[in-house]
This record gives C-alpha cells, structure tokens and sequence, in this order.
C-alpha cells in the first residue's frame, strides 16, 4: 500500500511546470515551482513545520503547549495546521488587510486568530507585530518568529533549494522570488549559489516596502502602504540574507494584480498577487538571456486566497486599480 503517515509527509517536492506565454522566441526556459500544491496551499508550510518540528525536538517548546505569531496570512495557515498535527495550540496576530480566506483557513484548522489595525507603524503595540511579542513575553508563549529566525532560512536551504537543484539536474540559472520574511529566497538561494556561484537570486518586492531600496542601495527608508499581501515589510528582517540576492525589482500592486488575472489565463497556473509579481519579474528578465539560461519562479500560494480582492473585480475597482493586460499597464518597474 502507499501512504504516509499523516499530512505534514507530503510537505515539500512541489512540482514544477514550463511557463509558455509572454515570453521571446529563442529566450530562457521558465519553470514556475507550485508550492501551492503544499498541504495547505503555500510555500509557507515549509517553515512552520521545520521551526515547531525542531523547537519541539530541543524542548523550547513543550507538548500541549502555545506558540505564537503575526502572519500576513499564509504562515498562519501553516502554524494552524502544523500545530494541530503536533499537538500544540498556535494563536495568530493578522492586520485587518488579511484577505478573509486566510483568517477564515486559520481559524478551519483550529487556531485562534487576533485581527489588528492595518494602519499601525512596526513598533506600535496594538499592530500585528509587537502584539503577537508582546503576549509571547507576557504569557511564556513560544514565538515563532518568522520574520527574524534563521531557522525560517534553514528550511528553504535544506529542502527548496535542493529541490530546485534536483528537478533542474542542477541547470538552473536564475531564481526569482518574491521577499516577505525574505526566508525563501535567501535559504533556496544560498544552497544554490554553494552548488554553482554563478546562479542569479531575484527578489521581487511591492513598492512600498524597506527590501528594495535596503537591497538595492543600502538605505533604511519608511515604509508606505501597499495592498498586496505575503510580501514587503515595514522593516529589515532577520530572515533576510541580502549577500544572496543578485537584482531586486519593486512592483506596484496594480502591475502585480493584472499579471496574476493573466497568468491563470494563460497558463492555469492560479497563483495570487505575489505570483503576479514574480512572474512579472521573470518576464522582464526574460529578453536579457538565451535558451541555455533556465529559470525557476516560486509560486508561494494559491489565488483561491485572493478571490475577494484581486480577482474580484469591483474590489479592483473600489480601490483604484484598472483591470488590464499586463501588455497595457503603463507602470514602469523601478
């Protein structure tokens, strides 16, 4: 018989599919690796099993006990699943842009979710943030921390970036992928580049968010809103390892939503808004190399978790945003 013990098994080994429109004749090939075909529908799962796995293991977290995080949402789906498959309660810290989707999966899977104001700074105690810290150091919770641990980093190194290097027979070119924690990119990334140094890692980033410029130039600069979700952040990350990355694009949310409600189109491939980013982005590189370059895209998650916002028309329209091709958006990238 085949099958595994339980659902955290089929973690991992997502498949990866050729991406065949909007790009040059003679150019790259262009792999979009589904991490969407995670148990629960986003590269997250990764890093929320590897963290409680390994807390539980060094005794930093105890059975039956509480762990803690702010999630934009996909990390707190994962938290959610993982902690009801390892016998520990997870408590989630969400802003209210959280797509309803998300808060609703968390709260499926068991967990208990604290909506906060989205318009709060980094540092502001009733913000996502400092609240999901806050009750850690008040109540003995274990905080997950994804945005500054280095095991976030870890879990893309020893499972995301092997993977890519196996099902590419280690041809792979160019990694593109966008930078929330910024855990992904820079795990996968530096396993890659200890294979072959010659890899390029891309980050792909929503204007109005620290990564682009802190990558790009050095600079600590404020943050602006932004309506995408699951990446840019408010402030640098300890997740982030900015020796890794290579070339960073900052994308407005008008320019990433219309390259999703292409993407499903053209492909069927149904990512949300970040895929419309790093598919964008991969796009752009495109022209630029031969057919010998190959390059993988991360797709993070599944846009089941965005149809409220950004495949939703009048959400589009309420907010200001035009419904078009990407081959007819004005915006030029940074």
């Amino acid at each position: 018989m085949n099958y595994v013990d339980n659902i955290l098994e089929l973690i991992g080994k997502t498949p990866m599919v050729k991406i065949n429109n909007g790009l040059p004749e003679g150019g790259p090939l262009i792999l979009a690796k589904l991490e969407y075909q995670n148990p629960t529908g986003s590269v997250k799962d990764r890093m929320a099993y590897y963290i409680i796995r390994k807390a539980l293991d060094s005794g930093e977290l105890k059975p039956g006990g509480i762990v803690i995080d702010n999630t934009s949402g996909n990390a707190g789906v994962s938290l959610a699943l993982v902690a009801s498959i390892l016998g520990v309660k997870a408590i989630l810290t969400t802003p209210e842009k959280t797509s309803k989707e998300k808060v609703d999966l968390i709260r499926a899977y068991g967990a208990e979710v604290i909506v906060t104001p989205s318009d709060t700074d980094h540092d502001d105690p009733e913000g996502a943030y400092m609240k999901a810290i806050l009750l850690a150091r008040e109540h003995g919770y274990f905080h997950m921390n994804q945005y500054h641990s280095e095991t976030n980093i870890s879990a893309h190194y020893l499972s995301t970036g092997p993977e890519i290097w196996d099902d590419t027979d280690g041809r792979i070119t160019h990694l593109v992928a966008g930078i929330g924690t910024g855990g992904t990119l820079s795990g996968a990334a530096k396993f890659l580049k200890e294979k072959n140094p010659e890899i390029k890692a891309i980050a792909v980033d929503p204007i109005g968010s620290v990564f682009y410029e802190f990558i790009k130039n050095g600079k600590s600069v404020p943050p602006e809103a932004y309506k995408i979700e699951g990446i840019g952040s408010d402030v640098i990350t300890g997740a982030l390892l900015p020796d890794v990355i290579d070339e960073v694009f900052a994308i407005p949310d008008e320019v990433s939503f219309n390259a999703a409600r292409r993407f499903v189109r053209e492909e069927g491939i149904f990512g949300g808004g970040s895929t419309g980013s790093a598919v964008w982005a991969a796009r752009k590189i495109a022209p630029r190399l031969n057919e010998s370059a190959v390059v993988v895209v991360i797709i993070p998650d599944s846009g089941n978790r965005y149809l409220s916002k950004c495949f939703n028309d009048q959400w589009m329209k309420e907010n200001g945003f035009n419904i078009e091709s990407i081959d007819s958006c004005t915006t030029e990238v940074l």
